[in-house]
């Protein structure tokens, strides 16, 4: 069998150990030798068990991927707006003028919509 299943199998627990006097084992060897459990509730994964040292290792991983998510993100905006730059642009007043209003016109709309 190959050795990655079998410590896989062998990390499975399920929940019923917890009340069956094996919880002890268990947190001293996630606590000691960072192995991580499976816990299973009828028979389907339900949680995962690991270190805090992992947990945190994990937590600041998952931070600094969604920073670099975002700043992706923002680059993509940056690059689009940047070419929307380069297009043929007017100012927001004569696209107003064009479409056939004064700013006057717009401003006294405004001022009657109420928002809820």
């Amino acid at each position: 069998m190959n050795p990655a299943l079998l410590e896989l199998t062998e990390r499975l627990v399920p929940i019923s150990d917890f009340s069956q006097g094996k919880a002890g084992k268990i947190f001293n060897d996630v606590a000691e030798n960072n192995h991580e459990y499976v816990v299973l509730k009828n028979n389907q994964p339900t949680a995962v068990l690991l270190s805090v040292k992992d947990y945190r290792e994990t937590q600041e991983k998952a931070y600094k991927l969604e920073m670099l998510l975002e700043r992706i993100e923002n680059i993509r905006l940056l690059k689009i707006a940047e070419s929307r730059a380069k297009d043929n642009t007017s100012s927001f007043k004569a696209f107003v003028e064009e479409q056939g209003y004064s700013m006057e016109e717009l401003e006294e709309l405004s001022e009657s919509v109420e928002f809820e």
